[in-house]
């Protein structure tokens, strides 16, 4: 299904535009960590982008791909495309994952096998679970909605992400299941188990939904740290979601336009929000972050992926108020924010609350046994 992916002469093109790079005037005593300090570290992004345009495999890391359990359904305007992974013992509960951003289904592969086939990894086959990875509208893989989202129009509830998950679910027969997701698919697996309650037997998040309503008199004093250091973070960090929330048609340009410009953009989030200790290479070989970057460069996707930073800005995605569902929070210590549990409380049914060792923003790829774990016992607990 995914055949039509990309053509040999986009590779060409592609290949061509890296070595054709033209790069910015460098900043005198600018390198290493105080390279980082600025941004991406020119020397670093050079060596990459000469990789990836000579020397970079992608035929290897697209059979790779192509051999994946790959699905497609027409969910009304929208059609999707999702993994299927099924269970070696189909006596549990399936469950749908969803990814975050700048990633991409491929991320959610390592603990999707973990979750199908426990006993592979030295699990009991008992736990396995059937995983679908539907991927994002606008990102990799599926075409971004043909419209805006609208709360007050019926079609355009429909067409909104967790809507089609729900529908997906259905679609594909199970009329209950479990939900997880990180960063912006936690959103969406709150709004879906916010909407679906009857549906939805519980969900397992990577981070939470600030609480629609909040009366600071009744701020613990953990909450009240967490909030400064969220605060810090956006003054520090934020940037990027500023510039996709508020313009991101002046950015998709320069990004959709210089496979440079894009990778530079992907790999600085990967190297300062993951558990690597300044070393982006000890987390993520470099095909990794190429392949990411490829399968975003080849769907045309990187400007349609910011859609969702938008429309939240916009008042275009319904707020999460309450979630009822027993609740699972699973916090990385590199991960954006490490709210108090308290803090998850106003909004989730908690039920579940562990705060890992190691892994951060991307925990599917950097720590996927910790991750399947946490879910599997949440799952059993149930």
């Amino acid at each position: 299904m995914l055949s039509s992916f990309f053509s040999d002469h986009e590779l060409s093109e592609l290949r061509a535009r890296l070595r054709a790079t033209r790069w910015p005037e460098p900043w005198p005593e600018i390198h290493g960590e105080a390279g980082w300090r600025a941004g991406t570290d020119g020397h670093i992004l050079r060596t990459l982008v000469e990789y990836w345009a000579d020397g970079y495999d992608w035929d290897a890391q697209w059979s790779a791909i192509e051999a994946l359990p790959w699905h497609s359904i027409d969910l009304g305007e929208t059609p999707v495309a999702y993994l299927r992974f099924d269970a070696e013992r189909e006596e549990r509960l399936p469950i749908i994952l969803t990814n975050g951003w700048p990633s991409s289904a491929l991320e959610l592969v390592g603990i999707a096998e973990r979750l199908a086939r426990p006993s592979r990894f030295g699990g009991d086959p008992g736990t396995s679970m059937t995983v679908i990875i539907p991927a994002l509208p606008g990102f990799p893989f599926s075409p971004q909605r043909p419209s805006l989202p609208s709360t007050t129009v019926d079609t355009g509830l429909r067409e909104q992400t967790h809507e089609l998950w729900h529908r997906l679910m259905t679609a594909l027969g199970f009329g209950r299941y479990l939900a997880h997701g990180g960063d912006l698919g936690a959103g969406i697996t709150s709004r879906l188990a916010q909407a679906h309650p009857d549906a939805v037997a519980g969900i397992h998040l990577l981070s939470v939904a600030a609480p629609a309503h909040v009366d600071e008199d009744t701020l613990t004093s953990e909450e009240r740290e967490h909030l400064k250091r969220v605060d810090a973070w956006l003054a520090a960090e934020g940037g990027y979601q500023h510039q996709q929330q508020t313009r991101p048609l002046t950015l998709a340009p320069a990004l959709s336009d210089s496979p440079a410009g894009l990778l530079s953009w992907i790999l600085e989030k990967h190297r300062a929000w993951s558990d690597c200790e300044g070393d982006v290479f000890s987390r993520f070989s470099p095909d990794y972050l190429l392949t990411l970057a490829s399968v975003y460069w080849f769907s045309n996707s990187i400007g349609t992926s910011f859609r969702p930073y938008w429309e939240y800005a916009a008042g275009l995605l319904p707020r999460v108020e309450r979630v009822a569902v027993p609740t699972a929070v699973a916090l990385f210590p590199h991960d954006l924010a490490s709210p108090p549990r308290s803090w998850a409380e106003r909004t989730y049914n908690v039920t579940r609350f562990t705060r890992m060792p190691s892994g951060g923003h991307f925990a599917p790829h950097e720590e996927p046994g910790l991750l399947a774990a946490d879910i599997t016992e949440f799952a059993t607990a149930l």
